[in-house]
């Protein structure tokens, strides 16, 4: 056989053409074999309604985190509403029982104080005789009131922030 003036043999002709077909047999094999290995990972990619070509699943994927991160943007702006919330809560309790006019009366006064968080609240001062009950009720602003606070009622603000400080050291440890 003559190609471009060179003189080839028929038996070498053949023979590059067998191993340039193995070599694209060879190869088409490869590719079918990378090609089902890759719909297989996209059949998992696309499994559970996700769409039905990957555009559609990235699409899906997209909104879905999305969808995450507006209802984690809503629980942490819930979180910092309740934060603000919990100021205002009552959560400092403290009372003692007295005896406020000495004698047999069995300590039937009391002193209860009831504050937030920044010590704002009242407190709350039952006076028993055997005549009468008197009770006091004095507003309490920042730990301060402008009603002059009797021994008791000072007492009680120191149990409920003392009973409010034991209850927190108790959860953090």
């Amino acid at each position: 056989m003559n190609i471009l003036g060179y003189t080839i043999p028929q038996e070498l002709l053949l023979f590059y053409s067998c191993i340039f077909c193995a070599a694209g047999f060879l190869f088409a094999c490869i590719a079918l074999i990378v090609s089902s290995s890759t719909k297989r990972r996209m059949k998992r990619i696309l499994k559970d309604g996700a769409g039905r070509d990957i555009t559609e699943a990235i699409i899906n994927y997209y909104k879905k985190c999305t969808d995450i991160m507006n209802d984690y943007k809503k629980a942490e702006d819930r979180l910092a509403r309740l934060e603000v919330e919990s100021k205002c809560c009552v959560k400092k309790v403290g009372a003692i029982r007295y005896n406020a006019f000495g004698g047999n009366n069995s300590n039937q006064s009391f002193a209860a104080a009831v504050l937030d968080e920044e010590n704002t609240g009242f407190v709350l001062n039952g006076v028993y005789s055997r005549q009468q009950t008197a009770t006091y009720l004095k507003p309490i602003q920042k730990g301060r009131s402008l009603f002059e606070l009797s021994e008791e009622e000072q007492e009680a603000i120191r149990t409920a922030e003392l009973n409010y400080e034991r209850i927190l050291n108790q959860q953090y440890q």
